[in-house]
């Protein structure tokens, strides 16, 4: 694009702006610098940030176009009951919901005691490639996501069809996850074994809880077929890191999987204090 198209560039930057300053009724034209040499290469550096941008762009519109289809065009019961945008949390009284005594699962979760535990779990599946959630182990091979049960189905069945052959994986080789703290659920000794590592703010977390885990546990799990195990994977903020200590506290009371679902099927919204100690309490 021309930088001028009323002064010759013939002209010294200083006569353009002289000249064209003197003649009244007109405008003042401000000359343009010629850019460096090295301008090629500056060049190349905006392009690079450009497509850097562009690719940011596009995982935010399909992050975006993933909620509208799985999660609203399909919400689920839990999902319905969630509060409305800025409405204060309602209080979640979890000790006594799910049967607890109120007081130890108050020392516990007030004490700090599981601090350490819960940035354990958190070191654990990053070392093991996590870096969302839902990330689901099958045997050891990892698929993210919320996806729909087809796809793990498919998993499982080859796994139990020919455990030696490689499953469709984010990660190149199998990962040994099974180090949990958190009871299993169902067969110990089943052929596959699945690990879940989840946020108990995570809304993809909660659709994976209503929409797959149920045919997983009603086709597999109660079949004997496949164990399965959740992992904690705090990395949503302050009130995160509180709920995954509760569920420890919960499985001091032997009331893990009653608080694992009932958090899921009172899941608030994301960062809003739904999961904070107060709120817990």
């Amino acid at each position: 694009m021309p930088r001028s198209t009323t002064v010759s560039s013939k002209e010294e930057p200083k006569k353009q702006t002289t000249a064209a300053s003197s003649r009244k009724g007109s405008y003042i034209e401000i000359p343009i610098p010629s850019l460096p040499k090295s301008s090629t290469a500056i060049n190349m550096v905006l392009v690079g940030l450009l497509i850097v941008f562009a690719f940011l762009l596009g995982v935010l519109a399909t992050k975006v176009q993933y909620m509208q289809q799985g999660g609203v065009a399909n919400p689920s019961p839990s999902q319905a009951k969630t509060q409305a945008a800025g409405a204060p949390p309602k209080p979640l009284h979890v000790a006594e919901a799910i049967g607890m005594d109120a007081n130890k699962f108050k020392q516990c979760l007030t004490s700090g005691k599981y601090n350490k535990q819960v940035a354990a779990d958190l070191a654990l599946g990053q070392k093991a490639g996590v870096t969302g959630t839902p990330s689901v182990f099958i045997n050891g091979n990892m698929i993210v996501g919320a996806q729909p049960f087809s796809v793990f189905q498919t998993a499982i069945d080859q796994e139990l069809a020919n455990p030696s052959a490689p499953l469709p994986s984010t990660t190149p080789t199998t990962v040994d996850v099974t180090q949990g703290k958190f009871p299993i659920l169902g067969n110990a000794n089943a052929p596959v074994k699945i690990v879940e590592f989840a946020d108990f703010q995570c809304p993809f977390c909660e659709q994976w809880f209503s929409q797959v885990e149920p045919q997983i546990i009603d086709k597999y799990v109660n079949t004997g077929k496949v164990s399965f195990q959740f992992q904690n994977y705090a990395f949503l903020g302050p009130d995160s890191n509180t709920a995954a200590e509760a569920a420890y506290c919960a499985n001091d009371q032997g009331k893990f999987w009653e608080y694992y679902r009932f958090m899921y099927k009172n899941q608030g919204q994301e960062q809003s204090g739904w999961s904070s100690e107060q709120n817990l309490l």
